[in-house]
């Protein structure tokens, strides 16, 4: 037992962790019908802790951005939530390439580095294939994709001088639906192009210490969301839907902190649905 507790211990302390409660706290953890005792660890020395981390979420004025920006926060990080709103800090326009790159060097500047990036801003396109215009499809893609782009580039070098790093994008269940309840085909394909960044950034940035996966959400029951469903809208969608209600913006927000957080350290080039059970439909 002591050489269990011994090799437990030495292993937290190579990741920064707290000593484990020792024999007693491997003693009072055990399977379920078995005699064998397992170790439990500490949990309160993890906890989804992201103190000292500093994150950057883009598109954090509102509905699911902000949200994931205060449960950063509450978890410990020092965030940067950034917008294309004036009154946001800073104030950040994705498509703007030369304007991201300053952002993130100015936040080098202040917090002495960038340990997280939620890639959140995007817009929305719905209706069928032949109501977005040439416009808004450009539109699209130069926030859904370039602006993701935009921002890896830029965030990648700051996360190298860290030695190590966290990227999470906002996907859509629409990549695999090819749009679907809420968001065209237009929308699902910019989603589809995340997810396909995200597997190839997973592998190419791995061995650089860089974590890169993606949430996809289904209908997420925002301010903006609410306006625009009707109450026939919104049954139809949540008949679709296994667990029976729309999604919250805390449903994402606490897959977020768990993926920027020690809890997540072997994921990387995933995405998760937050979607209710709505793509086993």
């Amino acid at each position: 037992m002591e050489n269990l507790v011994a090799r437990i211990d030495a292993a937290r302390a190579v990741r920064g962790e707290r000593p484990s409660r020792g024999e007693e706290g491997l003693r009072r953890t055990r399977l379920v019908g078995q005699g064998e005792a397992v170790p439990r660890g500490d949990l309160s020395a993890v906890n989804l802790d992201l103190s000292g981390r500093v994150a950057l979420v883009t598109g954090a004025a509102r509905g699911v951005g902000a949200r994931i920006a205060a449960r950063f926060a509450e978890h410990g990080a020092l965030v940067h939530a950034a917008d294309i709103e004036a009154s946001a800090k800073p104030c950040l326009d994705v498509r703007d390439r030369a304007g991201v790159r300053r952002a993130v060097e100015q936040i080098e500047r202040e917090s002495g580095g960038l340990d997280v990036l939620v890639n959140n801003a995007g817009l929305l396109a719905n209706g069928p294939f032949d109501a977005t215009t040439g416009e808004a499809w450009d539109d699209l893609v130069a926030v859904n994709l370039t602006g993701l782009y935009n921002c890896v580039q830029a965030a990648v070098p700051a996360m190298r001088r860290r030695g190590r790093g966290c990227i999470i994008n906002i996907a859509s269940v629409s990549h695999e639906k090819g749009g679907g309840a809420f968001g065209n085909v237009w929308y699902g394909a910019t989603k589809a192009g995340v997810v396909a960044m995200t597997k190839g950034l997973g592998r190419e940035l791995g061995p650089l210490g860089i974590r890169v996966n993606a949430i996809a959400p289904a209908v997420v029951a925002t301010d903006m969301v609410r306006k625009l469903l009707t109450p026939e809208m919104r049954e139809r969608i949540v008949a679709r839907i296994p667990l029976g209600r729309l999604a919250e913006e805390d449903d994402v927000a606490r897959l977020a902190v768990f993926l920027a957080s020690d809890w997540s350290d072997f994921i990387t080039g995933e995405t998760i649905a937050v979607d209710g059970g709505f793509l086993r439909t």
